[in-house]
């Protein structure tokens, strides 16, 4: 009978311990596009023998692993404050997650355009709420919305990007944080997933799963997720794929003016043609003597690249920011309906040499982006609220 390529499943379920079959059920199905699997994926080692004769020389296998790589759409769990199907992928690529399960209320101190104090019992640590979004719910600024940028403790002063028109409080305005999980990048403790592809009744199982993602988005496009991960090889079996339900990833929206909004790109929110971002983990799997096989993240380089319209020297010089050791914001919220918005924050990004380009006639600046930590760990916020 034939197998229809149609016909696959792909189910994630983050390990309680790295390399313990997490056995994913059909409730942890993936909606994914461009899957691309390598089932078995060995390095080899030749004998190279010398004989009276000519002829190929037997390939001895050194390991075996299997690799998969995906898309999946940039939308949220449905419900601010629970985590998306993509969250077990996140976390098995370095990134820890800390939920926020109800929205934070209070009623400000102090406002001003792009910038709210806090009530005096908000939370003391910097950036504790950064990446988040936040609604101004009554008194001066009723109904503004943005993102929070950056958070100083000591003050309990938030900057802001108006993901309104404006967003300007003002002393005792009510305010609310939404409900979220939000992840930044680890350098220890990793933790792992284990991933079941169904091909048709053939059932491949990895386990100890680890790997890369990145993301782009385009004006006129659904921003994705794109996944790279590596696990270790179990024999696959015939096994039907049983009944799937599909939760926690909703329908997305098109990147577009009015679905992504309080964009910033170094200081300057300009007309953007896309933005994209790589956290380029360095992955390796290793099986050495005396060890249990194992794949690791090594390594990261985070680095991506926004395509804007190329403003003057007035509103934004870009080539003068290349041409220093200056740093600057990026963030951008996409979606502004609770449940289904996933905001990303990078408070010390670096730009190298920009170049030009025409897009229906007009000129757009290329920025290439490097996304550097400030205390450690912190390079980046993903948040989906």
């Amino acid at each position: 009978m034939a197998i229809l390529t149609n016909a696959r499943r792909l189910l994630t379920k983050i390990e309680s311990s790295s390399g313990t079959d997490s056995s994913p059920a059909g409730t942890d199905a993936l909606l994914v596009s461009n899957l691309e699997v390598s089932p078995v994926e060995s390095g080899t080692a030749g004998r190279e023998i010398i004989r009276p004769y000519l002829g190929a020389t037997e390939q001895l296998l050194t390991d075996t692993k299997i690799s998969l790589s995906f898309d999946v759409e940039m939308s949220g769990s449905g419900s601010a404050g629970t985590a998306s199907r993509i969250d077990s992928l996140l976390r098995a690529c370095g990134m820890s997650a800390t939920t926020t399960g109800s929205a934070v209320t209070g009623s400000s101190q102090a406002g001003s355009a792009g910038s709210i104090t806090l009530a005096s019992g908000a939370s003391a640590t910097d950036d504790a709420y950064t990446g988040m979004c936040i609604t101004i719910t009554s008194g001066t600024g009723n109904g503004h919305k943005g993102l929070i940028t950056s958070y100083t403790g000591s003050s309990k002063v938030a900057t802001v990007q108006a993901s309104t028109a404006a967003f300007t409080p003002g002393a005792s305005s009510g305010y609310s944080i939404s409900a979220n999980v939000q992840y930044k990048p680890l350098s220890s403790t990793f933790e792992s997933t284990t991933l079941y592809f169904n091909n048709g009744g053939i059932r491949h199982i990895a386990t100890n799963c680890r790997g890369s993602f990145s993301f782009s988005l385009e004006t006129g496009g659904i921003p994705v997720f794109s996944f790279s991960m590596i696990g270790v090889y179990n024999s696959p079996t015939d096994t039907a794929a049983g009944s799937t339900t599909y939760s926690n990833q909703s329908v997305p929206v098109v990147a577009k003016s009015g679905n992504t909004v309080a964009t910033n790109i170094l200081g300057y929110s300009p007309a953007v043609q896309s933005i994209s971002f790589d956290m380029a983990n360095e992955v390796a799997f290793r099986q050495l003597i005396g060890a249990d096989k194992d794949v690791i993240i090594s390594a990261r380089n985070p680095a991506g690249e926004a395509v804007v319209e190329l403003p003057t020297i007035a509103q934004k010089d870009y080539f003068t920011l290349a041409n220093s050791e200056s740093t600057d914001l990026v963030a951008f919220q996409h979606g502004t309906t609770a449940g289904n918005i996933v905001s990303f924050v990078a408070e010390k990004v670096d730009l190298s040499n920009p170049t030009l380009s025409d897009s229906d006639g007009i000129q757009h600046i290329t920025l290439p982006l490097s996304f550097l930590p400030t205390s450690g760990n912190d390079e980046v916020l993903l948040t989906f609220q």
